[in-house]
């Protein structure tokens, strides 16, 4: 069975006989089921200096704007965090009445497209798109955090605009990926944070009313060109799980599984949705401890998977951002590997 069998399988339940796997930043391409392929900023955006496959590169370092307009600081030079924007590019609404969103189809921003499907068609792997920030964390970002959780309360008629802007940029990224990959990417792949340590950033009520419409809008878009859907989100999101799914999420990757609860999040969608998840990157991977790995390793593959499929492991490539070594990553590969045989 090929990579992008085993991924198909898992993600739609069709008996893959292992989980997925993907390990590419850590381990290499060849411990890896998926190819990822990184949407860019225009040709002007970027240092064309560096190749566009270097990711840090894609995403600004200290001291640059990006093509939205923000300006990004960081604590490292490395990349071993990703830094934050400091400024507010809509810092009032009359600014964003006059605000110019970035083209989806800008020069530039499918640069060497065309040789990775190659090499991945090659290799025969599951292809995914990543085109991150997708709505909360892009508007924020635009807004400013504290603004933009009082204007869900107090201006909500301007955040539903631009939602919807931002997810017309999000549909115009995925026709023009498929206008251009002619059916050779497999999986639309985003991401927005919605959890704290405890619970939402905003009620249930609230991004049900504003947000979901519009990732409904994204995500159908991504379907009807033959894509998969992931979505990568942090923090405890339990209340609203079952909405991503609703939403037509086909693959949701978290990095934080003792933090939403293994056995809670196993009884509210095993089975429902394919889990792309990573060991513990606060309680379990940081503490080295191998034995601690393995339990979770294991337990992750009998909660969270089914027989039929279900699951894929994954690393977490900023490692000294959490505190833990290559050594301890690549244990996880190793537990991911002796105990994800499926019995489907």
């Amino acid at each position: 069975m090929t990579s992008y069998e085993v991924m198909k399988r898992n993600i739609h339940f069709g008996k893959p006989g292992r989980i997925g796997l993907r390990f590419d930043r850590i381990a290499g391409k060849d411990k890896s089921d998926v190819y990822r392929i990184f949407v860019l900023p225009p040709r002007d955006k970027r240092d064309n200096s560096v190749p566009c496959s270097v990711k840090k590169k894609i995403r600004p370092v200290d001291g640059e704007y990006d093509e939205w307009g923000c300006l990004w600081a960081s604590d490292d030079e490395t990349g071993s965090d990703m830094g934050q924007p400091v400024n507010t590019p809509i810092a009032d609404w009359e600014d964003f009445e006059k605000y110019e969103f970035p083209d989806p189809k800008a020069e530039g921003r499918f640069d060497g497209l065309e040789e990775a499907l190659a090499e991945a068609e090659e290799k025969q792997l599951y292809v995914q798109l990543n085109s991150p920030q997708c709505i909360f964390e892009r508007m924020h970002f635009l807004r400013g955090f504290e603004d933009t959780l009082m204007d869900c309360l107090l201006e909500p008629e301007y955040i539903e605009e631009m939602a919807k802007k931002l997810a017309d940029y999000q549909i115009g990224i995925i026709k023009e990926a498929y206008r251009l990959g002619k059916g050779r990417i497999h999986c639309y792949d985003t991401t927005d944070d919605w959890g704290t340590q405890k619970g939402l950033m905003v009620s249930p009520d609230t991004f049900r009313e504003i947000f979901k419409p519009q990732y409904k809008r994204v995500f159908d878009t991504a379907h009807a060109c033959g894509m998969d859907v992931r979505l990568h989100t942090d923090g405890k999101i339990n209340a609203i799980l079952e909405d991503f799914i609703e939403m037509g999420a086909d693959i949701i990757n978290i990095h934080q599984p003792r933090l939403v609860g293994i056995d809670e999040v196993s009884a509210i969608a095993r089975g429902k949705v394919c889990f792309e998840v990573a060991v513990d990157i606060q309680s379990t991977l940081p503490t080295g401890d191998k034995a601690l790995i393995e339990q979770e390793a294991k337990e992750l593959v009998e909660k969270w998977a089914t027989p039929d499929g279900g699951m894929i492991g994954v690393e977490y490539g900023y490692l000294d951002a959490i505190g833990t070594t290559k050594e301890s990553m690549l244990y996880a590969l190793e537990c991911f590997e002796k105990y994800g045989k499926l019995d489907g």
